[in-house]
């Protein structure tokens, strides 16, 4: 359902900063954290743009939506280098996002293993 929907032209939202104990090593704030690529995985496959996007809470019930120009995607030939250097990219958008609204983010599961 979800590949017939982004081929007939649908938008997906995939959030990124979950721990997925079957996703892949990437670095995030200098540790490796299990992370999900499917952001990565759907967008190479199907030649998506995958355009980053930041929510922040204004206060209230109002926020702002930034949606960001559509990332490069890496042309190694290989596809597993590829996903694994976009979501390097990612992760470390996410991390600047973090360090200059960190009052934003809330995580109430352990991002990283012991």
């Amino acid at each position: 359902m979800l590949l017939r929907h982004l081929n007939g032209g649908g938008h997906v939202g995939i959030l990124i900063d979950q721990k997925m104990n079957d996703g892949i090593p990437v670095p995030f704030f200098g540790r490796d954290a299990m992370t999900a690529p499917a952001a990565a995985v759907l967008g190479i496959k199907l030649n998506l743009p995958l355009c980053p996007t930041r929510t922040e809470r204004l206060g209230g019930a109002r926020f702002r939506l930034t949606v960001l120009p559509p990332e490069e995607y890496p042309t190694s030939g290989d596809r597993n280098a590829d996903v694994r250097i976009l979501m390097e990219r990612l992760n470390g958008l996410l991390e600047d996002w973090i360090r200059d609204k960190p009052a934003q983010w809330l995580w109430i599961h352990r991002r990283w293993p012991d």
